[in-house]
């Protein structure tokens, strides 16, 4: 493996004679599985003989990760003073990295000290195992409400006072202390849903004293107060039709196309495996993270040639059945925020005035395309995967020729 990475001698000589070689080896050959370029291969060899000189590893004792990290800090300092490297949190970061990868990969990292669990750590495990077990709860909104309910117990603990006596006046305490600091009015209701389902847990199973959940309240929010949030279809047309050949770009258009012709939630896309397209009938399924049903569609031309491009020509060859996947190695499926920073770019530099960038704008640029087209909300309900007819009347605050229609309405002498 030196040999490939390394054609010129000295360079040759110092991986060779530098300790633990073949351990060195065989990770490098570890990553050469994995995928990894020939150029991140010998950028790694080189790391690890810094790693080696600064740990002094010669033997196969354990090493602590806080040793690895005062070795990383010592590294960069050096790298700083030899004027190698400006900034000292990139050198600590490459270091740290691959000294715990390749210790890991050894068996040689020690375990961290574990850290023990906050006091009230049960109450939020019995609240999980309620919302997920007798509440049927989507796991992202399990999620939601169990970091809410946290930063409220988080909040709560350091007073010294049991949670029985917990009262709503803690409650209010709490909403009000956020309110003042970093949270919204949207934020505030979301956590005032959240601690009102903890609240019904711990009454009924004894925590505390009943009638705090029933007596929680929060900012008012209007129904519909606020338009969707989705940019004009022209400019989403202008946005696919900027394509270019560059492998992330390729694999962005594909994205792009299924948010924006289908309303794809972020989740749905993520978990696309590439058993649900069928190219021979022209047909995609999308599993409906909150209906937890199965929608099958047409292909489009459009997102059908996009996706058998990725595919055939950008789409890393792996064992993962996800059609999106990291073009980095190690290859894995794109998560979620990655498909936000993946849509972002391009809908942030058009300077259009969105409130938000992310692929949930393409969602309701779909909503409102088909709106325009004549569809009914229950048809676009149906086609975005809404659950109720609520979720998509929405879209009716932009149905512009229906309510041009109600301004040239003549009430005539009714008023």
């Amino acid at each position: 493996m030196f040999e490939e990475l390394f054609p010129g001698p000295i360079a040759l000589a110092r991986q060779r004679t530098t300790p633990l070689a073949e351990e060195r080896r065989r990770f490098l050959h570890h990553l050469k599985d994995l995928g990894y370029a020939r150029s991140s291969l010998h950028d790694v060899a080189c790391e690890l003989v810094v790693v080696v000189r600064q740990l002094e590893l010669a033997d196969d004792g354990p090493v602590a990760p806080v040793a690895v990290d005062v070795a990383a800090k010592q590294w960069a300092m050096q790298q700083i003073r030899r004027h190698r490297s400006a900034k000292a949190a990139i050198s600590i970061r490459n270091f740290r990295y691959w000294a715990t990868q390749w210790l890991r990969f050894l068996g040689r990292l020690q375990a961290p000290a574990p850290v023990a669990a906050p006091p009230y750590q049960a109450l939020l495990d019995g609240f999980t195992a309620y919302m997920r077990d007798d509440q049927g709860l989507a796991s992202a909104s399990i999620r939601s409400h169990g970091w809410k309910t946290k930063t409220f117990l988080a909040w709560y603990w350091p007073q010294g006072r049991a949670f029985a006596d917990v009262g709503i006046h803690d409650v209010d305490d709490f909403l009000m202390a956020k309110g003042r600091t970093t949270w919204s009015r949207r934020s505030l209701a979301v956590a005032v849903q959240a601690l009102r389902a903890f609240f019904r847990y711990a009454e009924c199973a004894g925590h505390c004293c009943p009638g705090i959940a029933a007596a929680i309240t929060g900012p008012r929010l209007y129904h519909g107060e606020v338009l969707p949030a989705g940019p004009p279809w022209a400019e989403v047309q202008a946005i696919l039709s900027r394509a270019s050949d560059r492998p992330a770009d390729i694999r962005r258009a594909a994205g792009l196309w299924l948010f924006a012709t289908y309303g794809f939630r972020v989740g749905e896309v993520a978990h696309l495996t590439l058993e649900d397209i069928d190219w021979e009938q022209e047909l995609i399924r999308i599993r409906r993270v909150k209906r937890h049903d199965v929608q099958t569609y047409p292909l489009s031309c459009e997102a059908g040639a996009a996706l058998a491009r990725y595919v055939a020509e950008v789409r890393p060859r792996s064992g993962w059945r996800e059609v999106f996947l990291t073009l980095q190695a190690p290859h894995r499926p794109l998560s979620p925020s990655g498909f936000y920073h993946l849509v972002r770019p391009v809908l942030s530099t058009g300077g259009l005035p969105l409130r938000h960038y992310g692929p949930h704008a393409l969602r309701h640029a779909c909503a409102t395309r088909l709106l325009s087209q004549g569809l009914s909300f229950q048809d676009i309900g149906g086609h975005l995967g809404h659950r109720s007819a609520d979720a998509t009347a929405v879209y009716a605050k932009v149905d512009l020729p229906s309510l041009r229609e109600v301004a040239r309405f003549d009430l005539g002498g009714v008023l």
